[in-house]
């Protein structure tokens, strides 16, 4: 009679295969995040605010840089004529980050209500978040709030997309990401600029969302 089968050592088990994730992705669109009416109010809300200068510094404790970023900002914090927009923007990085599946904890700072309203306004390549002050940005969302007819220039550009995309898809792209109401959800690690304003006024709402430091 042959002996039973020996039993097999623990390391020799197959592993259980790795829950499955979308591919990565720079960034989310939201078609249609804000209908025009809530873009009125998001601007009458943030126009209502003092504006400080959007100009950045080089280095810490260093002059304001003009050659960095040329815009005007104001804050909008939570409160009864702003909780519905933060209610909204929870909702939809939830269902953005299904993509990254990043822990986290919500939003930590007030939103911004960005104005460039002069022609030249711009902000040049940057980050929102990674290390330093802003290592607990994890989500950045920009929402387009002006009718693309009222300006020209002031469009928002991801790097990967300004790089990968051929010219014809570049301008659909950009088309929709002009959409008033349009939202882009994307990690705050992701490189992206806006170009310079030609002409008119575009106005945008900045949310990040943070999280526990990267690692």
């Amino acid at each position: 009679m042959a002996p039973p089968p020996r039993p097999r050592p623990l390391d020799a088990r197959p592993l259980l295969p790795a829950p499955s994730r979308p591919g990565y992705r720079s960034h989310e669109i939201v078609d249609r995040a804000f209908s025009p009416g809530e873009c009125d109010r998001i601007v009458a809300l943030g126009t209502a605010r003092a504006a400080e200068t959007g100009a950045l510094s080089a280095a810490a404790g260093a002059r304001e840089d003009a050659t960095l970023r040329r815009s005007r900002i104001s804050w909008v914090p939570p409160g009864p004529g702003a909780d519905w927009i933060y209610a909204r923007l929870a909702r939809l990085v939830a269902r953005a980050n299904r993509r990254w599946r990043f822990e986290l904890t919500g939003f930590a700072e007030d939103l911004q209500f960005t104005r460039y309203d002069e022609p030249g306004a711009f902000y040049t390549w940057h980050q929102d978040g990674l290390d330093g002050e802003v290592a607990l940005r994890k989500l950045a969302v920009v929402v387009q709030l002006s009718d693309p007819d009222h300006y020209g220039g002031g469009d928002l550009q991801l790097f990967d997309v300004s790089v990968d995309l051929d010219p014809a898809d570049l301008a659909d792209w950009t088309a929709r990401v002009r959409a008033r109401g349009a939202a882009v959800v994307f990690p705050a690690f992701e490189y992206h600029r806006v170009t310079p304003l030609e002409h008119g006024e575009r106005h945008s709402l900045v949310a990040w969302v943070s999280g526990p430091p990267f690692r």
